[in-house]
């Protein structure tokens, strides 16, 4: 009776152990597989977030020149000084289309590429006027460009203006939420860390306890009576 207890209590102990290590090694993988999901999200936080947040903030200082070239372009004394200002003010555009195609490339979320699209129609109908005003002030006809510059130039800048605020507010919003998710990561990985632990604990007192059982089994033994 006394040995088929104990083979029933050995029986369990082994039942607990495998549970037990395999508990671990679920969590190890767990554990792997989440530090892989936050070190990919810092890496979105930088990449995808920091970095085009720094482009936009540069197209949007491009813009800002480009304005202040086409205002000294309205107003250069000598043609050569206004072919100088308008090879400037389309190196910005240049710059900024280059700005903008590597911000495209990065992770967007769908409202980021709809208020995308947005800019870059507005983009394109600002360089459009922007240009024509060029041309006017090249052909010394500066009433009308200046004219145009009031009302078509201006309106157009501000529009390109509006996207790009919106964009930038939204790096910041999405930049938010994927740093509060790493967070939790961080903190659901101490939670694992801290189980793994507690696991590897309980698994040395059942190999003590276990072990001890065989201790007892093996010091004592069956005496033997002299019948005589």
């Amino acid at each position: 009776m006394n040995k088929t207890i104990s083979n029933r209590q050995r029986y369990k102990i082994a039942l607990a152990l495998c549970a037990i290590f395999v508990i671990i090694v679920l969590a190890n993988w767990w554990v792997s597989y989440s530090m892989t999901r936050v070190s990919r999200q810092f890496a979105s936080v930088y990449h995808d977030r920091l970095v085009p947040a720094l482009d936009l903030a540069a197209m949007q200082e491009h813009y800002y020149q480009g304005m202040t070239l086409l205002e000294r372009h309205l107003q250069a004394p000598d043609p050569g000084q206004q072919r100088q200002l308008e090879a400037q003010l389309r190196q910005h555009h240049t710059d900024i289309d280059s700005i903008a195609a590597k911000y495209e490339a990065t992770y967007l979320t769908p409202r980021e590429t709809t208020v995308l699209q947005q800019y870059k129609a507005a983009a394109n109908r600002l360089m459009e006027v922007q240009l024509k005003t060029v041309r006017l002030s090249s052909a010394a006809e500066t009433s009308a460009a200046v004219k145009l510059r009031e009302q078509k130039v201006d309106p157009a800048f501000m529009a390109v203006l509006n996207p790009l605020h919106a964009l930038r507010q939204l790096q910041q919003e999405v930049g938010h939420d994927l740093y509060a998710s790493a967070g939790q990561q961080l903190n659901t990985l101490k939670m694992l860390s801290y189980l793994v632990i507690a696991l590897a604990v309980v698994l040395a007192l059942l190999v003590g306890v276990l072990l001890q059982n065989n201790r007892r089994g093996i010091l004592i033994k069956p005496q033997k009576f002299n019948l005589n």
